[in-house]
């Protein structure tokens, strides 16, 4: 299919490793919906602090009174991204299959984060995901309700050809771009903004991926700039995955314009669906300290098996 016939198509559109047989499926789809949680997350961004959970900020200021033209538009968008350097918020997650989770996440753009969940947000009964230049990890503590204690991990340029990646397309390109700061390239090819019939404007973009060619829509309102929602295609138009990103709140110093909840669906091959829903408090923007080594390094208990998740087998 070429551009413009896919473009006109999607204008219409919304320490010790395991053997592969002790790997248990269940398993494997709580960690891909952690490291999706891990992933999308990283795009957040609030120095000032927000309120609480619920509270309420004025809402954002107009920045388009006339329909912007393309160039415009990305320039906005590319604005607001750059604005975020770090991230620190407290965190609620609600994933299929687990139980609701509480904990903090800290991030560096623009691949460094670590987020630390768990029953009453103690992380020692939950999850700590991480990613830093070379590899990301996420290691499932014990009192996850039926999973055994292990850490999952893989190195970035690993995972984008990996078995396990071709069955569950998580491509950090675009589950980073996930929640309203999206970074429009130049080497990448844009069309529109077009009316999308509801009063948004619609972006689409076309890019290269690990995984092939990649489709990306982008709800964005007319007036607010902000990003509402994100659609990812395959070159085949298979919808891999979108987001819904609502609860906008503005941060008073920078201007810049948060979604404190953040609703993502993520398709498998087969067509299953790893749903999860987050809501974030809190921010604080460019303000993190502290040893990277600890902040960034992957934990290695001893006592706690490893499994490379991009040599482990799709059956």
């Amino acid at each position: 299919m070429d551009s413009q016939n896919q473009s006109e198509s999607q204008r219409e559109l919304p320490a010790k490793a395991l053997a592969a047989n002790e790997i248990r499926p269940d398993g494997l789809r709580h960690a891909a919906s952690i490291l999706l949680l891990a992933l999308i997350l990283t795009t957040q961004t609030g120095c000032q602090l927000f309120g609480g959970f619920g509270r309420r900020i004025p809402v954002a200021p107009v920045v388009f009174r006339n329909t912007p033209t393309k160039d415009q538009l990305i320039q906005t968008l590319n604005a607001q991204s750059s604005a975020v350097r770090q991230l620190s918020t407290k965190v609620k997650v609600a994933m299929d299959g687990m139980p609701k989770l509480r904990g903090t996440l800290q991030m560096e753009r623009p691949g460094r984060m670590r987020l630390k969940a768990g029953l009453l947000g103690v992380s020692e009964m939950g999850v700590d995901v991480g990613s830093n230049d070379q590899l990301f990890w996420v290691w499932v503590r014990a009192s996850i309700p039926g999973e055994r204690p292990a850490i999952y991990y893989a190195k970035h340029d690993q995972w984008q050809n990996s078995p396990i990646q071709r069955s569950l397309p998580l491509d950090p390109a675009w589950l980073i771009d996930g929640t309203g700061l999206a970074e429009f390239k130049p080497t990448e090819q844009h069309e529109g903004p077009f009316s999308d019939g509801d009063g948004r404007l619609k972006l689409i973009t076309f890019r290269q991926t690990g995984s092939g060619r990649q489709t990306r829509v982008t709800l964005i309102d007319p007036r607010s700039a902000q990003i509402e929602q994100q659609a990812v295609y395959d070159a085949n138009n298979r919808l891999l995955a979108y987001t819904n990103s609502t609860d906008y709140r503005v941060h008073q110093e920078t201007g810049v314009n948060l979604p404190h909840r953040i609703e993502m669906h993520v398709y498998q091959n087969g067509g299953q669906e790893v749903k999860m829903v987050v809501e974030a408090a809190d921010y604080a923007i460019n303000a993190l300290y502290g040893d990277p080594q600890k902040m960034w390094g992957m934990p290695t208990p001893g006592d706690v098996p490893a499994i490379n998740l991009a040599e482990v087998p799709v059956q």
